[in-house]
């Protein structure tokens, strides 16, 4: 009974080992073949600035998604301000 404990327990020991070496390995050849001045593996590279996170929701008048009103696309009718979340959105809605 203690055998087997004892096998099941260095079985878990050494999968676990050649994960973390298999892993090691594959992160070290990603990096090796990536183009020079791209981040490393596992990073995004961010897009122009920072991405606003909080902010009032605003719902598109054309499909319903919510947009952030700091970054949506608007378009007045008369004394009121409609949201829309991208430009074609906002064509769609043009008179």
């Amino acid at each position: 009974m203690i055998r087997a404990l004892l096998y099941a327990v260095l079985s878990i020991v050494a999968i676990t080992v050649i994960r973390l070496v298999a892993g090691l390995v594959m992160k070290a050849v990603a990096d090796s073949l990536r183009p020079q001045g791209s981040p490393p593996a596992g990073q995004r590279a961010r897009r122009g600035g920072a991405v606003p996170t909080s902010g009032e929701l605003k719902p598109c008048q054309s499909c319903g998604a919510y947009v952030l009103a700091s970054v949506a696309k608007t378009l007045q009718f008369g004394s009121s301000t409609a949201y829309f979340c991208s430009e074609d959105c906002r064509k769609k809605a043009r008179p």
